[in-house]
C-alpha cells in the first residue's frame, strides 16, 4: 500500500509537469463533469452492494443470483440514461459555460468523450464488484492497484518524452482505455470463480422495485456528495479559473493517497456489517461500528499527521510546478478527510437495516443545502477560494452527527457512549501525539531528515498511543498474541 501510494503521489507530480497548470486543471473540472451525472448510479451501486451482501449472508444462492442480474440489468438502463444526459445537458454546459483557456476548446471535448465511454462501460460493472467485495476477494484489488499505479507511471513518462501529441488528448485516451481494460478483466475473474454472475433474465419484477424503492432514497445522499464535490469545482472554475481547479486536483490526488489505509480497511469491514445485520447478530455488529469507526480514523490519522505537518516540503519536492494555494488546500482537506473518516461504518450500518430514508433527508439535505449555497454567497462577497473548504469542514462534522441520530432511529444505542468512546478516544489520541511530532517539527530545519524524523515519530508516538489508549483490552491481548505467533513461526524457520 505504500508503494501504490508513493507511486501515485510521483505520477501526479509527473502529471502535472506534463500537461501544464491550465491542461491538469482542464482535466479535473471536464471529467468531474460527467460525475455529476453518474450520482444516479451511485446511489444504484450503495443498492446493488446491499442487496448481494444480505442475501450471502443468509445463505441463499438462488435469490443472490436473481439479485445480480436483476441489477445488472438495472445499470444498464442507468448507462443509457447518463449517456442521453451526458451527451445534451452535459455538452451544452461544456461549450457554453465552463471557462476553458483559449485554443483548448477541442481537446476538453475530446477528454469528455473519452470520459463518457469509460463511465458507460463502469456504469455496467457495479454489480460485479459488489460481489467480488461479498465474497471479501480483496487481493484481487491490491493487485490491480499495483499494476495501476506502474500503468500511469508508464503512461506519464510517455507524456513527458513525446512532444508531437497533443499530451492532454492522449492522457484522456490512454486512461480511458486502462478503465475499460481492468473493468474487461473483472467481470473475467467474476464469471469464473462465482456462478451467480452468469448473465440471465429475471422476469420477478419484485428484484427491481425492491432496489429501485431503496436505491431512490439513497439517491439523494448521492446526489448532494456528487453534487457538493463537482459543483464546488464548478464554481471555482467558474469564479477563480483554471489555474485553481488545478490546486484542488492536487488537494485531491493528496486526499485519494492518504485515505487509502483507511478505505481498505472499510472494504473489508463493510459486508461484515451487514452480513451481522441480516444473520440477526445486532450486538455484534454494533460493536463491529463501534470498533471500526475508530480504526478507521486511527489509520487515516497515522498517515496525515506528517502529511499535513510538513506539507509546504513534501509539495515542494513533489511537484516541480506548484499551483498557487495548493498547501492550504492539502492542509484543509485532510482536517476534512479527519472528520469523515469516522462516519463509513455508521452509514454502512444503516444501509444494512434498509431504511436509508431518514440518513438521506437528513445528513445529505443538511449537506447540499448549506454546502453549495453558502459557497457561493461567501464567492460573490468576495472571499478567497478557500472559504469552500470551511464550509465543509463545518457541515460534514453536523452530518457526522445527523448519521448517528439517524442509525439510532434504527438501532437504540447511546450517541454519548460513541461519542465518549469513538470521538474522545480519537480526540485524546490527536492531542497527545500532536504536541511531540509538532515540537519536533518546530525545532529542525526544513529538510528530508526532519520530514523522516516527523514520520517516523508520528508511527512511534501514534502506534504506542493507540496500542494503549486507543483499543479495548480483548484487542490488545490478539494483537500481542498475533505478534508472539508471527515471531515464533520466523524463529522456527
Amino acid at each position: 500500500m505504500l508503494l501504490t501510494m508513493g507511486i501515485s503521489l510521483y505520477t501526479s507530480r509527473l502529471v502535472l509537469e506534463a500537461l501544464g497548470i491550465d491542461d491538469f486543471g482542464l482535466y479535473d473540472v471536464v471529467s468531474g463533469i460527467i460525475s455529476l451525472f453518474v450520482v444516479i448510479n451511485g446511489a444504484l451501486s450503495a443498492g446493488t452492494s446491499r442487496f448481494i451482501l444480505f442475501e450471502l449472508g443468509r445463505g441463499d444462492k438462488e435469490t443472490l443470483r436473481k439479485t445480480f442480474n436483476a441489477s445488472f440489468g438495472i445499470h444498464i438502463l442507468i448507462a443509457l440514461i447518463v449517456f442521453i444526459l451526458a451527451e445534451t445537458v452535459g455538452l451544452w454546459y461544456l461549450n457554453t459555460y465552463l471557462v476553458v483557456p483559449p485554443g483548448r476548446m477541442a481537446a476538453a471535448n475530446w477528454v469528455y468523450q473519452f470520459s463518457i465511454i469509460s463511465t458507460m462501460f463502469g456504469l455496467t460493472q457495479v454489480p460485479y464488484n459488489a460481489l467480488i467485495i461479498a465474497y471479501e476477494r480483496m487481493k484481487i484489488y491490491a493487485w490491480i492497484s499495483i499494476a495501476e499505479a506502474a500503468f500511469k507511471l508508464l503512461l506519464v513518462f510517455i507524456l513527458l518524452y513525446f512532444n508531437s501529441i497533443d499530451k492532454l488528448i492522449y492522457y484522456g485516451l490512454m486512461l480511458s482505455l486502462w478503465i475499460i481494460a481492468i473493468q474487461i478483466f473483472y467481470r473475467f475473474y467474476c464469471i469464473r470463480h462465482f456462478p451467480e454472475s452468469k448473465l440471465t433474465i429475471v422476469k420477478e419484477k419484485s428484484y427491481y422495485a425492491q432496489m429501485l424503492s431503496f436505491s431512490l432514497w439513497d439517491l439523494m445522499g448521492y446526489f448532494c456528495m456528487s453534487g457538493n464535490s463537482q459543483g464546488i469545482n464548478l464554481l471555482i472554475n467558474y469564479f477563480f479559473g483554471v489555474a485553481v481547479n488545478a490546486a484542488r486536483g492536487v488537494a485531491f490526488q493528496v486526499e485519494r493517497a492518504i485515505t487509502q489505509f483507511s478505505n481498505n480497511f472499510m472494504v473489508a469491514v463493510k459486508p461484515q456489517i451487514v452480513k451481522l445485520y441480516a444473520a440477526g447478530q445486532i450486538d455484534k455488529m454494533m460493536s463491529l461500528v463501534f470498533e471500526s469507526s475508530k480504526y478507521a480514523y486511527f489509520l487515516l490519522y497515522i498517515v496525515a499527521l506528517p502529511i499535513f505537518l510538513e506539507a509546504d516540503y513534501i509539495i515542494s519536492i513533489w511537484l516541480k510546478t506548484v499551483p498557487d494555494q495548493s498547501t492550504l488546500f492539502v492542509r484543509c482537506i485532510i482536517l476534512i478527510c479527519m472528520i469523515r473518516a469516522f462516519a463509513s461504518p455508521v452509514v454502512q450500518a444503516v444501509h444494512a437495516t434498509g431504511n436509508i430514508k431518514w440518513l438521506n433527508l437528513y445528513a445529505g439535505g443538511a449537506s447540499i443545502l448549506l454546502t453549495i449555497p453558502a459557497t457561493y454567497l461567501f464567492y460573490q462577497w468576495g472571499y478567497p477560494a478557500v472559504a469552500t473548504f470551511y464550509v465543509i469542514g463545518a457541515t460534514s462534522l453536523l452530518c457526522n452527527y445527523l448519521e448517528l441520530y439517524t442509525l439510532k432511529k434504527e438501532i437504540p444505542f447511546s450517541i454519548i457512549n460513541y461519542t465518549v468512546r469513538v470521538y474522545g478516544k480519537g480526540l485524546l489520541i490527536t492531542l497527545l501525539s500532536v504536541i511531540p511530532v509538532y515540537f519536533l517539527h518546530n525545532a529542525l530545519e526544513k529538510s528530508f531528515v526532519r520530514l523522516f524524523l516527523v514520520g517516523f515519530a508520528d508511527v512511534t508516538v501514534v502506534g504506542l498511543l493507540v496500542f494503549f489508549i486507543g483499543i479495548s483490552s480483548a484487542d490488545r491481548q490478539k494483537l500481542v498474541a498475533l505478534i508472539k505467533n508471527k515471531i515464533e513461526y520466523y524463529v522456527k524457520r
